[in-house]
């Protein structure tokens, strides 16, 4: 299995479950930026062309300053904050008709995150299917996929590679697309632009890179 691939993978899933959330964290901003994290991302395109919506988040760390990352800020409030009409963050409002929060949906991503010992980093504050938890959780079974395949645990890498495969088709597919586009509608900057096209990409090409993984030796 490689191993590399799937630590490439959790690293961006880590990133994008970062960033896609309240709150700026202005010190992964600017350690992404000095490392130039952009212009070497770990994850492929499919097709293997540099993934849409790279280009915007480059440019958009490029010379990060005082003013750029209050710009941030500011986009990052009115998207997930409000006070005007923030765009909804978790799977229960994209997938009931009635766009309600806790409903079924939540209670099954809770079954999963406790199945694998997940603790959500906002437990107990709001709703488990925001989608920052669901990303943390793709890059916490991939991190630990990786991890197994190199202490030579191949059941167990296996085990947690399929969990991300089920889950990503039983929740993330369903809905984030759509969250992920209304994100890029009304992003006002570069990085949020781009974070929500490149997360949209990686999404997509996931099921082929760990399809991919698992086949090497």
């Amino acid at each position: 299995m490689n191993d590399d691939l799937l630590i490439a993978c959790s690293v961006a899933f880590g990133f994008f479950a970062r960033v896609l959330r309240p709150g700026v964290d202005a010190d992964l901003l600017r350690r992404c930026a000095q490392e130039r994290m952009f212009q070497s991302w770990p994850v492929p395109g499919v097709d293997g062309d540099r993934p849409p919506g790279l280009e915007l988040v480059d440019r958009a760390l490029a010379g990060l300053d005082g003013d750029r990352l209050a710009m941030i800020e500011e986009d990052n409030t009115a998207l997930f904050i409000g006070p005007e009409a923030p765009v909804p963050m978790w799977e229960s409002v994209w997938t009931t008709e009635e766009r309600l929060l806790f409903a079924d949906c939540t209670a099954a991503v809770e079954q999963d995150f406790n199945r694998f010992g997940f603790e959500c980093p906002g437990a107990g504050s709001e709703p488990s299917d925001h989608l920052a938890y669901e990303l943390a959780f793709i890059a916490a079974l991939l991190a630990r996929a990786a991890d197994h395949a190199r202490a030579r645990e191949a059941d167990a890498a296996r085990r947690h590679v399929e969990a991300a495969v089920q889950f990503l088709d039983q929740h993330l597919a369903r809905w984030a697309p759509a969250c992920l586009a209304e994100v890029a509608e009304h992003a006002r900057s570069d990085l949020y632009r781009g974070v929500a096209l490149l997360c949209t990409g990686t999404l997509a090409g996931l099921p082929t890179h760990l399809e991919t993984a698992q086949a090497s030796r």
